[in-house]
């Protein structure tokens, strides 16, 4: 072979060949991680589920309540789970449960706050008192207790953070759980319990 011509340097037409090459590799590189952040990192909407609506007994003290004359509670357990689809850890600030009786409201409370690791299911119990005396103070109350059955409504709201890829793409999650559920007098079980969810990203 001729040493010199093995010396000569590519000719334009293959620089250009191998710039397209090049140029092309970068470009099905960019597409596949584009892909991969698309479907494995995008942020999935968390599912929340009310598993039940438990109703405990009554007290005679309110929760933190002092001595004396307390008013009359009714404790209310709502069972949530929060099921994390997404492939980084959903961290939540804390649960708020509110129960309304005929769209007043006549009790609440907060759950702790708390991380839902990547695809797994966390469990929220709030117990929630309700106050006896505001249940009195409709004038409907007692034609319910009399009729046999008590319609309550519980909403459950959870507000947290989802951050993908070490931190380059975070989400504001806020998850919203309305549920109607009917109480029974007799034995102060719940019956026809239906819920609808709402979430913001």
């Amino acid at each position: 072979m001729d040493t010199d011509d093995a010396a000569k340097p590519p000719s334009p037409r293959l620089r250009v060949a191998l710039l397209a090459c090049g140029i092309a590799s970068a470009a099905v590189a960019a597409a596949v991680l584009l892909a991969v952040t698309l479907t494995v990192f995008r942020v999935r909407e968390p599912v929340m589920t009310m598993n039940a609506i438990s109703v405990k007994g009554f007290g005679g003290a309110a929760p933190g309540g002092g001595g004396g004359s307390s008013p009359l509670w009714m404790t209310v357990v709502a069972d949530v789970s929060v099921r994390n689809p997404n492939a980084a850890s959903l961290r939540y600030a804390g649960s708020k449960t509110a129960v309304y009786y005929r769209a007043a409201r006549v009790g609440g409370a907060s759950g702790p706050p708390g991380t839902a690791r990547a695809r797994r299911t966390v469990r929220l119990n709030v117990t929630v008192s309700v106050a006896v005396g505001a249940l009195l103070g409709d004038p409907g109350f007692l034609g319910d207790v009399a009729a046999g059955a008590v319609a309550v409504t519980t909403a459950t709201t959870v507000r947290g953070r989802v951050a993908v890829l070490g931190g380059v793409v975070r989400r504001r999650v806020v998850l919203e759980m309305n549920c109607t559920a009917t109480v029974a007098v007799a034995d102060m079980s719940i019956r026809n319990q239906s819920c609808l969810q709402r979430v913001w990203l």
